[in-house]
C-alpha cells in the first residue's frame, strides 16, 4: 500500500486537530487531559485511506512548552501541512515548527489557512502573502499549494483530501538496514508490551528477531499493527505498533533505538554540520529520533562561528563536534534539533557518527565530504589519516552505504588496497610498514617461524589477506615450509626439532606454574600453528601432559607434584585444596589442576572434598 506520511505544524489553537478530525472523522483529543485543556498533548496518529492509497497523520502540539514532543514525531514525514489561523496569522510557534521541519529536511509543505469562515477574503490573502514572504527565507522549503480552509466549508475540506491523494511519497529506504525509535511505549491488558514509531529505513516483519540497542537485549515481534490493522510486515516510513515478546514494559521506554543486531555502535561524539545562530561551547539539549540527551556544541570552522548574528530568520551553515553526555546510535545524514530552554537554537545533520581522532582541518575536509555524498573523496581522505587502515564494516551506520556498495567505492581508490574479506581499506604505504615489521622479527629472531595469521595478531590493525600480500612479495628472503615461513636457508626440519626443545626447556623453567602455550609462542616468535603442532610431538612422546585447555606441564614437575601430594597424604590422612595449595605454594587455577591429575591415580579417591588412600 502506498503510504504518504503527513505531519501537522502551527501555533496552538490554530485548529490543526479539528482539521485532522475533518479530514478523516479522528480527534486526537483523546485522553482525558487533553480533552480538559483542549489542546493535543502527546502526538496523534490517524489516517485516510483511498483504496490502495493511504495517508498517515502526525497530529503535533503547538503548546511552546510541548516542542520537543513536536520534534520527537516529524522524522519520516513526507509533507509539513502548515496551518495558520487566519484570525491570527502567522505566530511564534508556527515559526518554529517550520523551522523544525527546515531543519528535518521537511522540503515540501502544503500552506492551510484556516478559520477563513472568521475573516474576510481580503485579510485570509494577507495572512497568505506574509506566510509565504516568511518561508523565502529558506531555500530548501517548497510550497506544493495553499488552501482556505473553513472546518464548516465541505468544499474546502474535500478540496484539501483530494490535493492528499495526488501526493506521492518519497523514495524509502526499503532496503537499508531497520532504524526504529520508540515514540511511546505501554501495556495493553491481555495483549503485552507495545511499542509504536515510525520506520525510519529497513523492513520488518512479524515474527523477526529484534535488537533494542539502548537497553541491550534481545526482542521478538508477537504482532504488527498500522491504523489499528494487523499487518504481516511494513517497511519505511509506516506508523507501526509492536506487539514485543521477550521484555518487560521497564525494557522499553520513549527514545530507545531498535533494529537488527550487530550493525550499530554508540558514541558521546558525533561530526555534523550545523545551521543556527550558536556559539562554541554552549550546552544545548541534542533531540534526535525520539531521543534527547544533553550536550556542548565545539564549532570546528571558527570562520562560521560569527559574534554579530545574521538579520532576522538569516542563519550561518558550519561544522562542529557535538559532545554528548550519553552514547547515541546515530546514523550518517540522520536530522536532529538544538534546544534551549525549550526553544529552537539550530538543526542540522549528523555527517560522521563514527567518533575518531582526526585533526581539525582533516575533519572539516572529510565533513565536506560526507556533506555532498562525496563518497569516494571521504575515503580518500580516511586512507590518508589511518595509514594502517580504516574499516568498511559499519557502512551501514557511517555512510548509509551497503557492504557492497562501499566496496565498489572503495575499489575506486588510488594507492590502496582492499581486504573484500574483512572490509578494510588501506593506503598503500601499510605494505612497507608490515614487511619492516618481518625483517625485524627475523633480525630478532633469525630461527622465527610465522604466517600471515601470526602476522596478523601481533599487528591487530593488519589483516591475514593484507600480510599474506607482504609475504609473498618477500619470497627472496622466506621460505614456505608446511604452510609457515622462515628465514630463506634456514634447514626446517632442524627447526622443528629446536622448537621442541626450547618449548620443552621453558616449561622445565616454569616448572608447577607454565605460562599458556601461546605466551610461549610469542617469546619464541613462533607461529600458533607450529608451536601447537610441536606441542603434540611432546605430548604424544609423553614428555608433557596435557592437564587443561591451556596448561600443559613437562612430566617431570607433574610427577614430582604429585609425589608431593601423596607425601601429604600419607602424613595427614588426607588432602584438599587448602592444604595442597599452602604445601605447593601454587594458586587455585593450578592447586585444582594438580589435585584433578591425582584423581587419576587408581589408589587414590575423594571424600567429600578430601582426597584419601583408598583402603
Amino acid at each position: 500500500m502506498a503510504n504518504l506520511l503527513v505531519a501537522t505544524a502551527g501555533h496552538i489553537d490554530h485548529g490543526k486537530t479539528a482539521l485532522i478530525q475533518a479530514l478523516n472523522g479522528f480527534n486526537g483529543d483523546s485522553t482525558k487531559e487533553e480533552k480538559e485543556r483542549a489542546i493535543t498533548i502527546d502526538l496523534s496518529f490517524s489516517n485516510l485511506k483511498n483504496g490502495e492509497q493511504n495517508i498517515s497523520f502526525i497530529d503535533v502540539p503547538g503548546h511552546e512548552n510541548l516542542l520537543k514532543t513536536m520534534i520527537s514525531g516529524a522524522f519520516s514525514i513526507d509533507v509539513g501541512l502548515v496551518v495558520i489561523a487566519g484570525d491570527d496569522g502567522l505566530m511564534p510557534q508556527s515559526i518554529e515548527h517550520i523551522k523544525v521541519l527546515n531543519y528535518l529536511g521537511i522540503n515540501s509543505l502544503i500552506l492551510a489557512i484556516t478559520k477563513c469562515d472568521l475573516i474576510s477574503h481580503e485579510r485570509a490573502l494577507f495572512v497568505l502573502k506574509s506566510a509565504q514572504e516568511f518561508l523565502k527565507n529558506y531555500e530548501n522549503l517548497n510550497i506544493l499549494k495553499s488552501f482556505f480552509i473553513s472546518i464548516k466549508d465541505e468544499k474546502s475540506i474535500k478540496d484539501l483530501k483530494n490535493y492528499l491523494f495526488t501526493l506521492k511519497a518519497k523514495e524509502r529506504d526499503i532496503n537499508g538496514v531497520l532504524r526504529y525509535y520508540v515514540d511511546r511505549a505501554f501495556i495493553l491488558k491481555g495483549i503485552g508490551v507495545i511499542a509504536t514509531g515510525s520506520i525510519i529505513s529497513g523492513t520488518l516483519k512479524k515474527g523477526e528477531k529484534l535488537f533494542n540497542y539502548d537497553k541491550q537485549k534481545e526482542l521478538s515481534i508477537k504482532s504488527l499493527q498500522t491504523h489499528g490493522v494487523l499487518v504481516q510486515s511494513a517497511c519505511a516510513c509506516e506508523r507501526l505498533a509492536l506487539n514485543l515478546s521477550g521484555c518487560e514494559f521497564k525494557d522499553i521506554t520513549k527514545g530507545d533505538f531498535i533494529s537488527k543486531k550487530g550493525y550499530f555502535r554508540a558514541f558521546k561524539e558525533l561530526d555534523c554540520v550545523v545551521f543556527g545562530q550558536i556559539r562554541h561551547n554552549e550546552n544545548l539539549l541534542f533531540c534526535i529520533g525520539t531521543k534527547q540527551v544533553n550536550a556542548k556544541i565545539l564549532i570546528l570552522n571558527a570562520s562560521c562561528d560569527e559574534t554579530k548574528p545574521k538579520p532576522k530568520d538569516k542563519e550561518n551553515k558550519f561544522y562542529a563536534t557535538i559532545k554528548l553526555k550519553n552514547a547515541v546510535f546515530a546514523s550518517f545524514n540522520e536530522p536532529f534539533i538544538l534546544l534551549s530552554l525549550g526553544r529552537v537554537r539550530a538543526g542540522g545533520r549528523v555527517l560522521n557518527p563514527i567518533s575518531e581522532p582526526l585533526k581539525k582541518s582533516v575533519k572539516t575536509e572529510l565533513l565536506q565530504a560526507l556533506e555532498n555524498k562525496n563518497f569516494l573523496k571521504a575515503f580518500g581522505i580516511l586512507k590518508s589519516a589511518h595509514k594502517n587502515g580504516f574499516g568498511l564494516i559499519s557502512s551501514e551506520q557511517r555512510f548509509n552505504l551497503s557492504h557492497e556498495n562501499a566496496l565498489n567505492i572503495a575499489k575506486k581508490l588510488g594507492n590502496a588496497l582492499i581486504d573484500e574479506n574483512a572490509l578494510n581499506v588501506y593506503d598503500i604505504s601499510a605494505k612497507e610498514h608490515i614487511k619492516a615489521y618481518i625483517k625485524f622479527l627475523l633480525q630478532k629472531n633469525e630461527f622465527a617461524i610465522f604466517s600471515a595469521t601470526s602476522i596478523a595478531l601481533k599487528l591487530p590493525w593488519a589483516s591475514a589477506f593484507l600480510a599474506q600480500l607482504c609475504i609473498d612479495e618477500m619470497s627472496e628472503f622466506l621460505s614456505k615450509n608446511d604452510g609457515v615461513y622462515t628465514k630463506k636457508g634456514v634447514d626446517f626440519s632442524k627447526l622443528k626439532k629446536r622448537v621442541e626443545d626450547e618449548i620443552l626447556s621453558i616449561l622445565d623453567k616454569q616448572a608447577l606454574m607454565p605460562q599458556a602455550p601461546y605466551n610461549i609462542y610469542d617469546y619464541l616468535e613462533i607461529d600458533r600453528t607450529s608451536g601447537d603442532n610441536a606441542l603434540k610431538k611432546l605430548c604424544a612422546k609423553k614428555i608433557v601432559i596435557r592437564l587443561a585447555h591451556n596448561l600443559f606441564i613437562s612430566a617431570k614437575h607433574l610427577n614430582n607434584a604429585l609425589e608431593k601430594l601423596k607425601e601429604l597424604i600419607k602424613k595427614d590422612g588426607f588432602v584438599n585444596i587448602n592444604t595442597a595449595k599452602k604445601t605447593l605454594n601454587l594458586s587455585r587455577k593450578y592447586t585444582i589442576a594438580y589435585l584433578e591429575a591425582l584423581d587419576k591415580d587408581e589408589n587414590i579417591t575423594k571424600n567429600g572434598t578430601d582426597r584419601v588412600f583408598k583402603i
